[in-house]
């Protein structure tokens, strides 16, 4: 089969048959367990306090992000700053001169690394928040975002495919 712009076209082997749903729920209770370290990335693009606006709307731009949280001198979260943050300032034309202080959320929601997942999955799903950093002795190491916990489920917790005959 041919590939077609990174995809593969499999339609010729595809046979009709009817979709059976997947129950996440069936999958989640006895696979979820472990900690919030399990599920981040530890790569965290994260502002300082003085990023300025317009540097931040080009980071964002740039690196496709959502939301970043802004730290201190000693990498301690003190806020968070997401895109509808961001949207909200340019919207009412009032970024000239502001900064990552002036326009972050807090207290931040952020968690231990060692925080349960199903805990962790309950923060994100109550506080209805898609970034949730994660620290280690009140220092960020990591950020986890739905796409992680896809990551997490579709690579760790379901099934995987029937082989190829």
């Amino acid at each position: 089969m041919g590939t077609n712009g990174g995809w593969t076209d499999c339609s010729a082997r595809c046979v009709a048959a009817p979709l059976t749903p997947l129950r996440l729920d069936h999958y989640m209770p006895q696979t979820m367990k472990g900690h919030a370290r399990n599920l981040m990335t530890e790569r965290v693009i994260a502002l300082e306090q003085g990023t300025p606006v317009t540097d931040m709307l080009q980071l964002f731009a740039k690196h496709h992000l959502s939301g970043a949280p802004v730290i201190d001198e000693g990498h301690r979260i003190v806020g968070f700053v997401s895109e509808t943050d961001l949207l909200g300032v340019l919207l009412r034309k009032e970024y000239e001169g502001m900064t990552a202080a002036d326009v972050m959320s807090t207290p931040p929601i952020c968690v231990d690394e060692f925080m349960p997942t199903d805990e962790v999955m309950t923060l994100l799903r109550e506080n209805r928040i898609h970034h949730l950093p994660v620290v280690r002795e009140g220092r960020l190491v990591g950020i986890i975002t739905p796409q992680d916990i896809l990551r997490y489920l579709v690579e760790r917790v379901l099934p995987l495919p029937p082989a190829s005959a």
